[in-house]
């Protein structure tokens, strides 16, 4: 990838800036771990960090309708951007009513960034009687459920990344408007990248930026369909970046989306919210 005419801006003033997403420096063979290639150093985590400035816009705070809308599923249609980000613990039923089963989601992830999810839907119309659909970070991909909106603060991003495995292509596309184009790896036959509409959840900045994970990965809410546990990890997929760039195009990993390291610095630079939508064809 040629290198961009505008240098990056240094991580530090980024966090300074109080951008989008936690960022770890620990294992990431723990978190991404359908991701093969050799372990990266353990580091501490840094403090969470709040949305970035730009990166999403609050939503209408007008009361929801009275009717609840039908259940749809995720795909490109229906994950349009909206984020939704509990206030407390999460509150997520398996249906939109008070008695309906509880699901339970931590109120952070593993590696301390605080849970997002992804709202189906337009979410200025799509809270009836009260309640969001939304994508969960759990097993099986695309599940689903639904959390009170008075119990979660509503933003919308213009970023959406989409994943072509048999182009090996990933685009990121800010308001409809292509971004970022750049060629990808991805997981191998026998343990193939999985399909679905997804989101981020976490930023790892690597403690070892020249290691098989490069300096930076993004966690999804996606685990791998062969391996529920790998590593010590819960076989959750990642985007990241790589110290052998030559593999890029091919179907090398177990699981995880493989960008440059250029690419994937690139990425951060768009500074994306967690949650923001991933989709992956």
């Amino acid at each position: 990838m040629p290198v961009r005419p505008s240098p990056r801006r240094p991580f530090v003033s980024i966090l300074h800036r109080s951008i989008v997403a936690v960022v770890a420096s620990l294992a990431l063979v723990g978190l991404l771990g359908s991701c093969a290639g050799e372990r990266p150093s353990l580091g501490k985590q840094a403090p969470v960090t709040t949305a970035a400035k730009g990166s999403t816009t609050s939503t209408s705070s007008s009361a929801p309708p009275a009717t609840v809308p039908a259940p749809v599923v995720p795909g490109p249609d229906t994950l349009l951007g909206y984020i939704a980000t509990p206030t407390a613990k999460p509150v997520v039923r398996a249906e939109p009513r008070d008695d309906a089963p509880a699901i339970d989601i931590p109120a952070v992830t593993a590696l301390g960034a605080p849970t997002t999810l992804a709202v189906l839907g337009d979410a200025t119309t799509a809270a009836g009687g009260g309640w969001y659909q939304v994508v969960l970070p759990t097993r099986p991909n695309g599940a689903t459920g639904w959390v009170p909106a008075a119990s979660v603060t509503i933003t919308k991003t213009p970023f959406r990344l989409f994943i072509d495995l048999e182009g090996r292509a990933l685009r990121v596309e800010k308001d409809g408007t292509a971004v970022m184009n750049s060629k990808i790896a991805i997981g191998t036959s026998e343990n193939p990248t999985p399909v679905g509409a997804s989101y981020l959840t976490e930023l790892i900045d690597n403690v070892e930026p020249g290691g098989a994970y490069g300096p930076y990965a993004f966690g999804l809410a996606l685990h791998s369909d062969t391996l529920t546990e790998f590593a010590g990890g819960p076989g959750q997929v990642g985007i990241h970046g790589t110290n052998k760039p030559e593999l890029i195009g091919d179907r090398v990993s177990s699981g995880c989306i493989r960008l440059t390291n250029d690419g994937v610095g690139q990425l951060v630079d768009f500074q994306l919210p967690l949650g923001a939508p991933v989709l992956i064809t």
